[in-house]
């Protein structure tokens, strides 16, 4: 294991801050064990190459460090966590056209979001998404599970830019001191790589003794979570996704992450963690690789790890240079041929109320800086089935608000969403320092030899996303004769109303309706003009 250098930073780092006395001989599990995060806790609302170094360091800090409670207790779902292994059932009604009640069946029941958008009266018309290709920028998406099996799914392999013209190749470095460049496989998931370093010999339970000394490598489902959302196989097995014919491309935006993990470290969440970042370059490659596949929507579940909290300090990020090369490169990528960017409106903590809730991120609220991008935006807020005295669905206590981007915002269902997930785990892998002097990883092989697929519940803003990014290609094969703009108007101008009367800035249009929205608009936004170029899709 070849690590040290890593190690000599961590420590080196740490010990600037607190003195090593404060190491005892057993540290506090409990406290350990109640952090409501976990390795996935954090990307839903987290994008760590933006801002100083000091806020991406304390950002990447926070998404890695406190993996240990992963090893401990019940994880919260406030923040796109894991819960509730569902078993696949067996498939047994059969769906006819014309009888909505028919298509809900054990699978479709397993994602409660799918009846709450009235996704079954799409289904009852013929609309499974057809011919229809959306994409998915994320962590990644495990194309081996047997959810996306038979289907033209695709990995984009993207990179940064290089000096030669070339671009670099996926997943070649870790990290390092030397120039490392940035590029990874869509069709692969991130790894998150910990060293468990020897002193959690004393700290450590029984049951996860094994990994002291041991380098263990796990997949972040994240992404395929996503993935399923959108567009996992109707096929009697597990649950499927909204468009359950649709065909997506994904593109990883997060590069895989090692840590050397300390007890104290950990304790005091300051590990430093080896990952690349990407660059405007590679953001560059993925919009022109997403628009050469005829992408129509593209799903964003991810954003900035603390997002302006009013209108002063969303301008203040947008002039931030870190992030202004990114502007132009988003902008063309949904100008250059209409393309859709869906965003998740982002995660908080527990708020009181849905109006105390904090507003949308500023990739949700693009438009308020580029007025020509709203007719391709949307922003997405998650909705919980409301209890007793409340509203059918009621925005989740987790959810951002939609803010300043009320005027492009929907909701759709993002709690306790059961999706496609990747497990296993092997504690074989190694990261080495090559002969450039940057660090790589070996032995990912076992990972994938020891993979399992499976189902699992996640909460957040990432979750709901993806819902409406499937809605959207049920709208396209149901209206060929509309531009992307356009089936995005009927979207929002059918949605059920939520909150206060009318477009508000907590949930925008309302709640996603596929039964509304498969008849047409709800209402003219625009002066539209439409060119009935084909037959309307469906029956």
């Amino acid at each position: 294991m070849n690590l040290q250098q890593l190690r000599k930073k961590s420590r080196s780092r740490l010990f600037q801050a607190i003195s090593f006395s404060l190491l005892t001989a057993a540290l506090p599990m409990a406290a350990l064990a109640q952090a409501p995060q976990n390795s996935l806790a954090l990307l839903d609302v987290s994008h760590c190459s933006l801002g100083t170094d000091a806020e991406r360091q304390h950002c990447r800090n926070q998404q890695l460090s406190s993996k240990l409670a992963a090893l401990h207790g019940e994880q919260v779902s406030g923040n796109a966590s894991a819960s509730n292994t569902v078993v696949a059932g067996n498939y047994t009604e059969a769906a006819k056209l014309g009888d909505a009640d028919s298509w809900k069946t054990k699978e479709f029941m397993q994602d409660w979001g799918l009846e709450a958008m009235n996704a079954h009266h799409a289904y009852a018309r013929g609309l499974t998404g057809n011919g229809i290709r959306v994409g998915i920028f994320d962590s990644g998406v495990g194309l081996d599970h047997p959810e996306f099996a038979g289907r033209d799914h695709q990995g984009l392999k993207i990179g940064e830019l290089l000096a030669d013209g070339s671009r670099c190749a996926p997943d070649y470095y870790l990290g390092g001191a030397y120039n490392p460049c940035f590029g990874t496989d869509g069709g692969r998931a991130q790894l998150d790589i910990t060293y468990w370093d020897p002193d959690w010999a004393r700290l450590l339970p029984p049951e996860s003794m094994h990994l002291v000394d041991k380098t263990e490598l796990l997949w972040v489902s994240h992404g395929t979570h996503v993935a399923g959302t959108v567009a996992a196989n109707r096929d009697g097995s597990g649950m499927h996704g909204v468009a359950f014919g649709a065909d997506f491309s994904s593109a990883r935006l997060f590069a895989d992450t090692a840590m050397w993990a300390h007890p104290v470290c950990v304790f005091f969440r300051f590990c430093e963690v080896l990952t690349i970042e990407p660059t405007a370059s590679a953001f560059e490659d993925m919009y022109q690789q997403m628009n050469a596949a005829d992408i129509r929507a593209m799903n964003h579940s991810w954003g900035l790890g603390r997002e302006p909290e009013n209108t002063e300090e969303m301008q203040e990020v947008f002039d931030n240079p870190n992030l202004a090369p990114l502007w132009p490169i988003i902008h063309a990528g949904s100008k250059s041929k209409g393309m859709i960017q869906v965003w998740a409106a982002g995660n908080s903590r527990y708020n009181l109320t849905p109006e105390e809730s904090p507003i949308a991120g500023i990739y949700a609220s693009l438009p308020r800086f580029f007025n020509d991008l709203e007719p391709y935006w949307l922003s997405v807020v998650n909705v919980r089935k409301g209890e007793e005295n409340e509203s059918a669905y009621v925005l989740s206590e987790y959810s951002m608000r939609c803010g300043l981007s009320k005027d492009w915002c929907i909701a759709a269902p993002g709690t306790d969403i059961n999706s496609t997930v990747l497990g296993g785990q092997s504690l074989e892998g190694a990261v080495v320092q090559g002969p450039d002097g940057n660090f790589h990883l070996q032995g990912i092989e076992s990972l994938q030899n020891a993979t399992t697929y499976e189902y699992e519940d996640y909460t957040g803003t990432s979750m709901a996303a993806p819902h409406v990014t499937g809605a959207l290609a049920l709208l396209f094969e149901r209206y060929p004769y509309l531009t992307n703009a356009q089936v995005r108007d009927v979207l929002l101008t059918t949605a059920t109303d939520l909150g206060a009367p009318g477009v508000d800035d907590v949930y925008g249009w309302g709640m996603v309706n596929l039964k509304k929205a498969i008849e047409g608009y709800g209402q003219f936004r625009v002066d539209t003009d439409v060119n009935m170029v084909a037959k309307a899709g469906g029956t």
